[in-house]
């Protein structure tokens, strides 16, 4: 088993019980049209309208009882045909790794450029680990800030680098963010994530600073985080983002949430 895989798989269950890092939602349709497909600590999203559907994320390798979790939200994978990756981490990416069951078959997949230079080794994840995610080959790089049209619905996909190098938050029809793992968020507002799983944090503190700045005066409603579920849009957000978020069995970062947030099958 490689070695990022093996970690999650199999340390990070039992290493991360009590510390109380993340609060995932549960599995199930929401509003604005948002669904969500939760894997033990994490989210993936889907954005459903007018009988159309795009997806952010997709969630851990071979996760099992994939297809009931789809069937709660009533969504069938393979009519998915558009599939954005906030970042290639194995939590995040793992359900289309050429390795495992690809669960979005029919999906083109779109992706921060810069995050290529994990699946050719040009740098590494973490200290010594490789991100050992390999997508096919044919998904579309997105350069800097670009604009999509997909199916009627409007992606604004924005580089905020940091966690990986080339970290993309989507904008969704002018009223939902996707943050991937920029964020995490409790009850006093928004914090830059884990400096644990982040590769960069003065630069993920420095893009969060510009992603401010440029949402400045537009009327989201919702921000629907990596692991740490959806959250209306507020000011709150971007409260505390000079600020790493901290866990531990002594300082929670969700008071109230799972003490091993791995057992949910």
């Amino acid at each position: 088993m490689r070695l990022l895989y093996f970690f999650d798989d199999k340390i990070k269950p039992l290493t991360m019980r009590g510390k109380y890092y993340c609060k995932p939602e549960e599995t199930g349709v929401l509003q604005e049209g948002i669904s969500c497909i939760r894997e033990y600590d994490v989210n993936f999203w889907f954005y459903s309208k007018n009988g159309k559907t795009v997806t952010f994320d997709s969630g851990h390798i071979n996760y099992k009882g994939m297809d009931e979790e789809f069937q709660k939200i009533d969504i069938m994978p393979e009519d998915i045909n558009h599939l954005f990756l906030t970042h290639l981490d194995t939590d995040h990416a793992g359900g289309i790794d050429k390795s495992g069951r690809n669960i979005f078959p029919n999906a083109k997949v779109y992706m921060g450029e810069e995050e290529n230079k994990y699946m050719t080794r040009e740098i590494r994840r973490k200290a010594i680990f490789f991100n050992c995610v390999q997508i096919a080959e044919g998904w579309i790089p997105i350069k800097g800030n670009t604009i999509f049209e997909v199916e009627g619905i409007k992606v604004e996909a924005i580089s905020v680098p940091g966690h990986t190098i080339g970290h993309t938050v989507y904008i969704v029809d002018d009223k939902i963010m996707v943050s991937g793992d920029c964020l995490a968020i409790n009850e006093d507002g928004g914090y830059a994530f884990f400096d644990f799983f982040t590769q960069n944090p003065r630069r993920n503190k420095e893009s969060l600073r510009k992603l401010k700045h440029k949402l400045e005066g537009r009327k989201l409603l919702y921000v629907c985080t990596g692991h740490s579920g959806m959250h209306a849009y507020s000011e709150q957000i971007f409260a505390h983002i000079d600020q790493s978020a901290v866990f531990g069995k002594r300082t929670p970062f969700h008071k109230d949430g799972e003490y091993n947030p791995f057992e949910k099958k």
